[in-house]
Protein backbone atom coordinates (compact mmCIF):
# COMPACT_ATOMS: atom_id res chain seq x y z
CA UNK A 1 0.00 0.00 0.00
CA UNK A 2 1.86 3.46 -1.07
CA UNK A 3 1.57 6.35 1.31
CA UNK A 4 -0.99 9.39 -0.29
CA UNK A 5 0.56 11.82 -2.05
CA UNK A 6 -1.93 15.01 -3.14
CA UNK A 7 0.02 16.92 -6.27
CA UNK A 8 -0.72 20.09 -8.03
CA UNK A 9 -0.48 19.44 -11.37
CA UNK A 10 -1.96 23.19 -12.65
CA UNK A 11 -4.16 25.90 -11.78
CA UNK A 12 -7.05 23.68 -10.53
CA UNK A 13 -5.83 20.24 -11.37
CA UNK A 14 -4.29 17.77 -9.09
CA UNK A 15 -3.49 14.16 -8.77
CA UNK A 16 -4.46 12.21 -5.69
CA UNK A 17 -2.47 8.50 -5.50
CA UNK A 18 -2.25 6.11 -2.53
CA UNK A 19 -4.02 5.08 0.06
CA UNK A 20 -7.43 7.59 0.53
CA UNK A 21 -8.96 6.80 4.03
CA UNK A 22 -10.04 7.94 7.73
CA UNK A 23 -6.92 7.63 8.65
CA UNK A 24 -4.99 9.47 5.37
CA UNK A 25 -7.93 12.38 5.79
CA UNK A 26 -6.37 14.35 8.42
CA UNK A 27 -2.88 14.19 7.04
CA UNK A 28 -3.81 15.40 3.65
CA UNK A 29 -6.18 18.08 4.75
CA UNK A 30 -3.39 21.38 4.72
CA UNK A 31 -2.56 20.21 1.37
CA UNK A 32 -6.25 19.17 0.15
CA UNK A 33 -7.40 22.89 1.45
CA UNK A 34 -4.61 24.47 -0.36
CA UNK A 35 -5.47 22.99 -3.58
CA UNK A 36 -9.17 23.84 -3.10
CA UNK A 37 -8.73 27.48 -2.41
CA UNK A 38 -7.15 27.99 -6.13
CA UNK A 39 -8.34 30.36 -8.68
CA UNK A 40 -10.33 27.86 -10.67
CA UNK A 41 -14.65 27.58 -10.53
CA UNK A 42 -13.99 23.73 -10.82
CA UNK A 43 -11.19 21.57 -9.57
CA UNK A 44 -10.41 18.18 -11.40
CA UNK A 45 -8.94 15.79 -9.31
CA UNK A 46 -7.41 13.04 -11.15
CA UNK A 47 -7.61 9.81 -8.90
CA UNK A 48 -6.89 6.94 -11.23
CA UNK A 49 -3.80 5.86 -8.66
CA UNK A 50 -6.22 5.37 -5.63
CA UNK A 51 -5.56 2.06 -3.82
CA UNK A 52 -7.94 -0.29 -2.08
CA UNK A 53 -10.90 2.07 -2.69
CA UNK A 54 -13.74 1.96 0.12
CA UNK A 55 -16.72 3.49 1.46
CA UNK A 56 -14.06 5.16 3.54
CA UNK A 57 -12.46 6.75 0.45
CA UNK A 58 -15.61 7.66 -1.01
CA UNK A 59 -16.40 9.54 2.45
CA UNK A 60 -13.12 11.50 2.34
CA UNK A 61 -14.23 12.66 -1.33
CA UNK A 62 -17.49 13.75 -0.47
CA UNK A 63 -16.03 15.88 2.52
CA UNK A 64 -14.00 17.46 0.25
CA UNK A 65 -16.29 18.28 -2.61
CA UNK A 66 -18.91 19.36 0.17
CA UNK A 67 -15.82 22.24 1.24
CA UNK A 68 -15.18 22.97 -2.14
CA UNK A 69 -19.05 23.19 -2.93
CA UNK A 70 -18.75 25.92 0.48
CA UNK A 71 -16.20 27.64 -1.53
CA UNK A 72 -18.01 28.49 -4.48
CA UNK A 73 -16.53 25.75 -6.46
CA UNK A 74 -16.86 22.01 -8.02
CA UNK A 75 -15.00 19.20 -7.55
CA UNK A 76 -14.85 16.70 -10.36
CA UNK A 77 -13.04 13.65 -10.60
CA UNK A 78 -11.08 12.24 -13.41
CA UNK A 79 -10.23 8.87 -14.09
CA UNK A 80 -11.90 7.34 -11.05
CA UNK A 81 -11.89 3.44 -10.22
CA UNK A 82 -14.81 1.55 -11.14
CA UNK A 83 -15.53 0.64 -7.34
CA UNK A 84 -15.57 3.95 -6.37
CA UNK A 85 -17.95 5.10 -9.40
CA UNK A 86 -19.87 1.96 -8.21
CA UNK A 87 -20.12 3.23 -4.39
CA UNK A 88 -20.52 6.76 -5.80
CA UNK A 89 -23.87 5.35 -7.88
CA UNK A 90 -24.94 3.60 -4.98
CA UNK A 91 -25.29 6.69 -2.98
CA UNK A 92 -26.30 8.69 -5.25
CA UNK A 93 -23.58 10.78 -5.27
CA UNK A 94 -22.27 11.07 -8.52
CA UNK A 95 -23.19 14.34 -8.98
CA UNK A 96 -21.19 15.50 -5.77
CA UNK A 97 -18.04 14.25 -7.71
CA UNK A 98 -18.34 15.46 -10.71
CA UNK A 99 -19.43 11.52 -11.70
CA UNK A 100 -22.48 12.09 -13.68
CA UNK A 101 -22.64 13.20 -16.86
Amino acid sequence: MSALRIERVDEGHARISGRLGFHEAASAADRWRELATAGSEEIFADVRALENVDSATLAVLLEWAARVQAGGRRLRLVAAPAGLVALARLCGAESLLGLAG
